[in-house]
């Protein structure tokens, strides 16, 4: 009998004047979204990764639904959770309303203008926000002037941009139910210095040379398990100067002159005063990330089509999956810098061959 009031609890707050109260209430809505990851995906954390959100966030939203619900939706387990009967009756109605909503923006899509209008929210990590899109913006802008940029770098957990991404450039990212996951550009990391660094402090010949120089660590780098073989042993032995959680540090200390890091070649196609040691420890895989129900909408079909531009693997090399060494980049450059607009700025001279490291594997911080 408890089981079934508890059913007819939840049908009366998911529809009636309760259902008005939750579109009224953007949170409310949240934790109702948050509730349908939750059992779809079959696990708080899993929720979490799909949502792009801590678990901590995806359990408090939980919990408040529960408390307004005054029921239990969900039995949490070892391997995931559980929907409860009245669980089981809240998704039927929730799916229901997350149909709505899709069939709310296909009937937006088929009355807005061809030319794209609004925003769009695209989460990346700051090093790819900072150095590689940002620059790229500017003809997209130009080209689209109704259409504005968010650019969500999660620096700033506290401060969160207010619309949530729609739009995700991922590392090693696994794929997602009801979303499309596509690979869009290999990133190949080494270890780096800049010419004149090296000039000054000479350049390493081998691995216990390169443990001399000062390392600029990355805190928030994530390795690969065949990364996890190569690369502790470096860092653990290495003098860590300088220890960030920012990409844009890291870049700015190693041009600063502060020591080595590890980072993508492709930065050396937009500071070309940046000589790699070595080859690659490994290459990382970046990810296109979005729902499969958004990519016909005008301005989220201009973004895609924008970024499948800035990371042209044909006029790129730097995004391919095989290698391309720093030193086979400027025919690529057209003394241009990369991702910037035709005539946006000049690259300065590539230094000399001679001052390339040899061939010699050489471990990096990872990711």
């Amino acid at each position: 009998m408890g089981s079934q009031n508890n059913c007819n609890r939840v049908l009366a707050y998911l529809r009636g004047p309760y259902l008005k109260e939750v579109v009224r209430h953007r949170s409310d809505l949240s934790d109702l979204h948050v509730f349908y990851a939750v059992a779809v995906c079959g696990g708080l954390n899993a929720a979490a990764r799909s949502l792009r959100v801590d678990p901590s966030t995806v359990s408090r939203a939980l919990d408040q639904l529960e408390a307004r619900l005054n029921t239990r939706l969900v039995r949490r387990t070892a391997q995931g959770v559980v929907l409860t009967k009245a669980g089981e009756m809240a998704l039927a109605r929730v799916r229901t309303i997350e149909s709505q909503i899709e069939e709310l923006e296909r009937e937006v899509i088929d009355s807005e203008a061809t030319s794209p209008i609004g925003a769009v929210t695209l989460s990346c990590s700051d090093g790819v926000g900072a150095y590689l899109l940002t620059p790229a913006l500017t003809q997209l802008l130009r080209e689209n002037p109704k259409l504005d940029v968010r650019l969500d770098c999660g620096l700033w957990p506290n401060n969160p941009l207010e619309a949530d991404a729609e739009i995700a450039l991922n590392f090693n990212a696994e794929p997602v139910p009801g979303y499309i996951t596509r690979p869009i550009a290999y990133f190949h990391y080494g270890l780096f210095g800049t010419c004149e660094y090296f000039e000054l402090y000479g350049m390493p010949q081998s691995l216990e040379e390169a443990l001399r120089h000062p390392f600029l660590h990355h805190t928030a780098q994530n390795l690969t398990a065949n990364m996890r073989r190569k690369v502790p042993a470096f860092q653990d032995l290495a003098r860590r100067r300088v220890e960030t959680n920012s990409s844009a540090a890291v870049v700015e200390g190693v041009l600063a002159g502060i020591g080595v890091a590890g980072m993508p070649t492709v930065l050396a196609s937009v500071y070309p005063e940046l000589v790699m040691v070595g080859v690659p420890a490994e290459v990382i895989e970046l990810s296109l990330v979005y729902h499969r129900d958004i990519e016909r909408i005008p301005r989220i079909k201009v973004v895609l089509k924008w970024l499948e531009a800035v990371f042209d693997q044909k006029t790129k090399p730097w995004y391919r999956r095989e290698f391309v060494p720093p030193t086979e980049f400027e025919p690529f450059l057209g003394g241009q810098t990369p991702n910037l607009p035709l005539g946006a700025g000049k690259v300065t001279e590539r230094a000399p061959a001679e001052t390339q490291a040899p061939k010699r594997r050489i471990a990096t911080s990872g990711a």
